[in-house]
């Protein structure tokens, strides 16, 4: 042992708590700070896909009817031709709305680099006692 060590091992101690302690407040500050940016990236996609949707309805209905209307214009009988063009707007609907669940999925709210930090920080601790 060396000089430095000459302590109780109660002010040992007590320096490990207190280390812990510390260590454990500095953890859940970068949970809270990563939890943030996360709920701040949501909310930006969020204010994203409602934007898009304000554009896009106007613009899906112009599109349609365009269709709808040279489908008439080929030949095809205009029920047939309203009943293709409102598939068509349900797949692009279906495939805008795969694309914004994706991007709010809860799995890309998990704080990774501070579970990985405290990970790293346990195995750590672990060494060391």
């Amino acid at each position: 042992m060396s000089a430095h060590d000459s302590r109780p091992v109660s002010g040992l101690f007590a320096d490990a708590v207190s280390q812990l302690a510390k260590l454990m407040r500095n953890e859940l500050q970068l949970a809270r700070a990563e939890i943030s940016m996360k709920v701040g990236q949501a909310m930006t996609a969020t204010g994203l896909l409602a934007g898009a949707a304000i554009f896009l309805i106007p613009t899906l209905v112009l599109l349609l009817t365009a269709l709808a209307e040279w489908l008439v214009e080929t030949g095809i009988r205009p029920s047939v031709a309203h009943l293709i063009a409102g598939v068509v707007g349900l797949l692009a609907a279906a495939i805008l709305g795969a694309i914004g669940l994706s991007r709010l999925k809860t799995s890309s709210f998990v704080p990774k680099r501070t579970l990985e930090q405290f990970q790293q920080d346990a195995a750590a601790a672990r060494e060391h006692v």
